[in-house]
C-alpha cells in the first residue's frame, strides 16, 4: 500500500509540473480569443457604418469602454443589418494590473496587453462575471464617431 501512495505521489507530481503551464496559456488564447470578437465586430460595423477614428488614450480606458458600448448599440430608427455587432450583455471594465490580460485600442484596432505589460485598457475576465443582463442605453446616446 506504501509503494502505491508512493507511486501515486510521484505520478502526480508529474502532472502537476507537466499540466502548470497550462493555465497561463489557455488564458492567453482566451484573451486573443476575445480581441479576436472586438476586431471581428469592429470590421463588420466599418463594413455598414463608418470605420472609428479614435486616438488612442494609453493611461485611461475611456475610448475602449465607449467603442464596445457604440458596437453593442442598436439605433432604433435605423437598423442596420448585423447590428450589434457585439454582445449587448457584456459589461466591459477598465483596468490598469500589470498581473491582468487586458485589452486594449490602439487607433485602429484591440490589441491584448499580457501580464508584466504596462498600461490600462479592458480586463478580460475568465469567469464570466462581466456578462448579464443587456446593457441599458440611455435615450440620448450617440455612439463613437456618429
Amino acid at each position: 500500500m506504501i509503494v502505491t501512495v508512493a507511486v501515486l505521489a510521484v505520478i502526480t507530481s508529474i502532472a502537476i509540473t507537466y499540466f502548470g503551464g497550462t493555465l497561463d496559456a489557455s488564458r492567453s488564447v482566451v484573451a486573443e480569443d476575445v480581441a479576436t470578437v472586438l476586431n471581428n465586430g469592429l470590421k463588420k460595423h466599418s463594413q455598414v457604418n463608418y470605420e472609428f477614428n479614435l486616438p488612442a488614450d494609453n493611461s485611461i480606458t475611456d475610448d475602449e469602454i465607449a467603442i464596445v458600448r457604440s458596437l453593442q448599440w442598436r439605433d432604433p430608427s435605423n437598423l442596420v443589418p448585423g447590428a450589434p455587432f457585439v454582445p449587448q450583455n457584456w459589461h466591459p471594465v477598465g483596468n490598469s494590473d500589470v498581473g491582468e490580460y487586458r485589452l486594449r485600442w490602439n487607433g485602429k484596432v484591440f490589441t491584448v496587453l499580457a501580464p508584466g505589460v504596462s498600461g490600462s485598457g479592458i480586463k478580460v475576465q475568465f469567469d464570466a462575471s462581466d456578462y448579464s443582463l443587456n446593457y441599458t442605453f440611455p435615450d440620448d446616446f450617440v455612439p463613437v464617431g456618429a
